[in-house]
């Protein structure tokens, strides 16, 4: 009679991941509880408060998902936990820490405090796995998760404010380079005979986020070692995405004076906003490499003297 047997390398690998999965059983069991702590926040976000669904916070589960799959990826990097040394007493301190956001917050329903209080608790998950070691194998994606925690009105609204007024300004001023009938009184724009409002939407603050999100990503994922590109890049997206906005705004205000107010309020309206977030995207690729030529014309000139 035959038998069918399976390779040895099958039944290694097989016995492998399953005394993994038993050796770290407690691991699971502790992401399992943390998701089922954060599922009303989910729901909060989505349906209660709506903040993920309006046009200043929707790039929140975008980060989520990235922060998650990079996690998850670079989790299973190191799949040998034995080779870390657990740290329980930092552990527990981001516990406490996420306690201490998560109770308050859900009780007083300030969701900003209980997505808060999700980074850290598994900040701690991660440091009772592994210790300081796995958490700064991990980190990144738990920094780029700071991304998807609401920021409250109070610190939303004043910069939103100071924001329209700038691109409202900076618009008119353009626009009256080219003796256009243009004015202005605080954030709204007097085209001819059309009064043009500068909207939450338009002060470049969901822009400004999404591009700092996706320039600090791109640094992370490239992996350039110059720290001063890595410094720079960041703080030069802020005048990329007020930029682009006012762009944008001053296309917004031509449509709607040479071809109306429908024009201008409808599809291109939406529309305007996805292109001039894509010529954002390409300006900070643009800005990049311009901040490449050093370095590569330093490297030019050491292996031509070599």
């Amino acid at each position: 009679m035959n038998t069918i047997t399976q390779p040895d390398s099958l039944i290694n690998k097989m016995s492998a991941i399953q005394a993994h999965f038993f050796a770290n059983s407690g691991l699971w069991l502790m992401f399992a509880g943390l998701a089922v702590m954060f599922l009303p926040t989910l729901w909060g976000l989505f349906a209660v408060s709506g903040l993920w669904v309006d046009d200043e916070h929707s790039h929140g589960p975008i980060i989520l998902s990235i922060s998650l799959w990079l996690l998850w990826k670079r989790w299973r990097e190191t799949p040998d936990l034995s080779n870390f040394k657990p740290a329980y007493t930092l552990a527990w301190l981001c516990f406490i820490i996420a306690a201490i956001f998560y109770i308050p917050g859900r009780a007083l329903d300030i969701i900003y405090f209980e997505t808060g209080a999700f980074i850290w608790a598994l900040a701690g998950i991660i440091l009772m796995a592994g210790g300081v070691s796995l958490l700064n194998k991990l980190k990144f994606p738990l920094i780029f998760m700071l991304f998807m925690v609401p920021l409250p009105n109070t610190l939303v609204g004043p910069l939103s404010s100071v924001m329209k007024l700038a691109v409202s300004a900076v618009t008119v001023n353009i626009l009256s380079w080219f003796d256009l009938p243009v004015a202005r009184n605080g954030v709204v724009i007097y085209l001819g005979q059309y009064q043009l409002l500068v909207a939450d939407a338009c002060a470049g603050m969901r822009t400004l986020f999404m591009l700092e999100a996706l320039g600090i990503l791109y640094l992370n994922l490239v992996y350039y070692p110059s720290k001063l590109r890595n410094i720079v890049l960041p703080i030069l997206i802020i005048p990329i995405s007020f930029t682009a906005n006012v762009v944008r705004v001053i296309v917004l205000s031509l449509i709607t004076y040479y071809w109306g107010n429908a024009a201008g309020q409808g599809f291109l309206h939406g529309f305007a906003g996805m292109v001039l977030f894509l010529a954002g995207l390409f300006m900070m690729f643009g800005a990049d490499s311009l901040l490449r030529l050093p370095s590569q014309k330093w490297k030019d000139k050491k292996l031509d003297a070599s």
